[in-house]
């Protein structure tokens, strides 16, 4: 393992020295997060000190940088995710413990947060496909029940204290900021915008706000062989309806070619929902479960509408960021199937 030359490097030996880390360090981009940088960090002892008939290896022991691109924008800010994730972990979420956090201009150049690395599988099709993770496929719809019963289980105080006041009426907020976000791009998407118009049109009662992940699906799961390892990729929380999350984890987008699984590809909404009840959550009807898938498909179609523009604009080239504007047809396409049949 040769050392990663680099500012960014340097800065990385200099936060795991104080950790009690060697500094011998190589850095891995981690392909796959479009909104923030995730990179795999090794760092051993080397030379002398390793182990007997290893001399000159490194016994590796990992980490996870996940830090801000240029021009990247996200609801929370490194800060608040680090904060979040704690307040997960102290609810018995599985999530990657957060080790330190570094300001923009600070020693990861961007704002950054070095957690422990988790062992696992985030890709979603080798989760689903692959015969090692049967076993695990099997337990993860009771497992993602349970993991988002705890999240929103978290005292609202306590969120608040990591992410400011909550707003006077969740569901319009959570409209007006997927709306100002199409509006900044100046793509036109009439479907999105009829999406908009059903959804304030048919905005449901006012819940009890709470923690909302904000993207609580496939894709943002370390699983290993045994099931869920890890919940991440925490940018989009905010305080808001729960039933934000259930509505976007059910998503056809999410289920990667197992449209039979409403739940990640691998359950029932039923027994993701029982799993929910068990661990204290509070199901919702099925009309309000809707609502929000509606919602999340419209979501979806923004965020891929300003990704796509990200790279159309010159403002973070990336060929996964071109090809995301592909697929704005598809969460339009559900999203206009479900406002026709939900009533």
């Amino acid at each position: 393992m040769a050392e990663q030359p680099g500012e960014l490097a340097d800065g990385v030996r200099s936060v795991l020295a104080e950790l009690g880390a060697d500094a011998v360090v190589r850095l891995e981009p981690i392909p796959g997060g479009a909104s923030r940088e995730t990179w795999l960090i090794e760092a051993g002892i080397a030379g002398d000190r390793a182990a007997p008939g290893r001399e000159g290896e490194e016994a590796a022991r990992r980490y996870v940088l996940r830090r801000d691109p240029a021009g990247a924008e996200s609801l929370a800010s490194q800060q608040q995710e680090a904060g979040l994730i704690r307040l997960a972990r102290k609810a018995g979420v599985p999530a990657p413990e957060p080790l330190h956090y570094e300001p923009a201009g600070g020693r990861f150049e961007t704002a950054g947060i070095l957690m422990a690395h988790v062992p696992g599988e985030s890709v979603a099709p080798r989760l689903l496909r692959k015969p090692e993770y049967e076993v695990a496929r099997g337990a993860l719809t009771a497992q993602l029940g349970e993991a988002l019963a705890r999240l929103h289980s978290i005292e609202l105080a306590a969120a608040v204290d990591v992410l400011g006041p909550p707003p006077a009426d969740p569901v319009v907020t959570a409209i007006e900021v997927w709306e100002a976000t199409l509006d900044s791009i100046g793509v036109p998407l009439p479907a999105v915008e009829a999406g908009l118009r059903w959804l304030r049109a048919e905005r449901p009662d006012p819940a009890a706000p709470g923690l909302v992940h904000g993207d609580f699906r496939l894709g943002n799961f370390i699983v290993d062989e045994s099931g869920l390892a890890a919940v991440i990729d925490w940018e989009l929380a905010h305080i808001g309806d729960p039933v934000e999350d259930i509505g976007w984890l059910g998503i056809r987008s999410w289920r990667f070619g197992n449209d039979d699984r409403r739940v990640a590809g691998v359950g029932s909404l039923d027994d993701f929902l029982a799993a929910y009840a068990a661990a204290g959550g509070e199901p919702p009807d099925a009309e309000r479960i809707r609502y929000w898938e509606v919602f999340g498909n419209l979501k979806w179609a923004v965020i891929c509408a300003r990704q796509a523009n990200d790279h159309l604009s010159g403002l973070r080239r990336s060929h996964e960021l071109a090809s995301l504007g592909r697929r704005i047809c598809e969460p339009e396409w559900d999203m206009l199937e479900l406002i026709g049949t939900a009533r």
